[in-house]
């Protein structure tokens, strides 16, 4: 059950950052990037659990307002 559910927040984010990037290549590169915002955590680490999936879903969001980078 844990599985389904990461690979269904794993989901969700891909097509976030696919939305944002444009490009699944982008996307994919940015998922496995150590990022300053999450103190140097690879988005793709944190969808582990509910709590850090709602925070890599928020960044693209931001990035598309430029308000992260």
């Amino acid at each position: 059950m844990e599985q389904t559910n990461r690979s269904a927040r794993l989901a969700r984010v891909k097509a976030l950052a696919e939305e944002t990037f444009g490009d699944k290549d982008k996307a994919d590169r940015w998922l496995h990037r150590e990022l300053a915002l999450l103190d140097g955590q690879r988005p793709i680490d944190l969808i582990s659990t509910p709590a850090g999936t709602r925070t890599v879903e928020n960044l693209p969001a931001s990035i598309a307002w430029g308000a992260a980078l």
